[in-house]
C-alpha cells in the first residue's frame, strides 16, 4: 500500500518509520525544505516538497484511490483542502485528516470528510483514564460510538444508597448489570447502591466526564 502524508513534521516521520517497517511504501509532502531533506537521509521514502493543499503538488503524486492519505499539516483549513481534493478528484475513497482545533471535527464530517483525528480529544480521553483507573475499565476499544464502563463503587461515591431512578446520568448513558458479591444484577428502577458494587455502564464518550462526575464525585 501506498500511505501519503501531508505536512507534519515529527509526527509525519514516526508515522512514516512506522510504516515503512510494515513494508508499505510512503510519500511525505512538505514545504520545509531544510525537513525535506533531512528525512531523504533518514528515510527510504519518497519525498516531495510541496504545499500539500495544493492540486498542482497532488497532481505529481500519482495518487490511487486505494493509497491511504493521510493530512498532518498544522493548520486545519489545509487539512480540509487537502482531503476534499483527494477525494473528490482523485478518488481516495476514505482520506484521514487530523483536526487541531476539535470544534472543527463536525465541519470536516459535514464536508465528506468521516477519518477525522483530534489529538486534543485523543489526548483527553487518556488523561480520564488516567485520573480514575484505579476505579474504571474501559471494556471496548476506543470507540467513537459507544464505550462499555466498569466502575467501582467506594466510599467516596455520592450515589452510595441511591436507587438508579434518583441517580441523575446523562441521557447517553445507562447502568446495564451491577456486580455484587460475584453476582450479576440486572438493575431496576428501584435497585439501591451499594458500597463494593461495580456498575457496568453503556455510555457515549462524549459524556464520560458527566458520567465520572455522577458516580464517583469527581471531574
Amino acid at each position: 500500500m501506498k500511505i501519503v502524508l501531508i505536512g507534519g513534521e515529527k509526527i509525519a516521520y514516526h508515522l512514516a518509520r512506522r510504516f515503512l517497517s510494515k513494508g508499505h511504501n510512503v510519500m511525505i509532502v512538505n514545504k520545509n525544505e531544510r525537513f525535506c531533506d533531512e528525512m531523504a537521509k533518514k528515510l527510504r521514502a519518497v519525498i516531495v516538497r510541496g504545499d500539500g493543499s495544493k492540486r498542482y503538488v497532488l497532481e505529481q503524486l500519482e495518487l490511487d484511490r486505494s493509497d491511504l492519505f493521510v493530512a498532518l499539516t498544522p493548520y486545519d483549513q489545509d487539512n480540509l483542502v487537502a482531503c476534499l481534493t483527494a477525494s473528490r478528484v482523485y478518488g481516495i475513497e476514505r482520506p484521514v485528516a487530523m483536526v487541531n482545533d476539535p470544534d472543527n471535527k463536525a465541519v470536516f464530517e459535514k464536508m465528506g470528510i468521516k477519518s477525522v483525528v483530534s489529538p486534543t480529544e485523543i489526548l483527553g480521553v487518556a488523561l480520564e483514564d488516567s485520573l480514575f483507573r484505579e476505579h474504571i475499565t474501559n471494556l471496548l476499544p476506543s470507540s467513537e460510538k459507544v464505550s462499555i464502563l466498569r466502575i467501582e463503587m467506594t466510599e467516596k461515591s455520592p450515589i452510595l444508597g441511591e436507587a438508579i431512578k434518583d441517580i441523575p446520568l446523562p441521557n447517553e448513558s445507562v447502568i446495564g448489570a451491577i456486580i455484587r458479591d460475584d453476582e450479576v444484577v440486572i438493575p431496576r428502577g428501584n435497585t439501591v447502591i451499594e458500597m463494593g458494587d461495580v456498575l457496568l455502564v453503556l455510555s457515549s464518550p462524549t459524556v464520560q466526564s458527566s458520567v465520572f462526575e455522577t458516580l464517583l464525585g469527581e471531574v
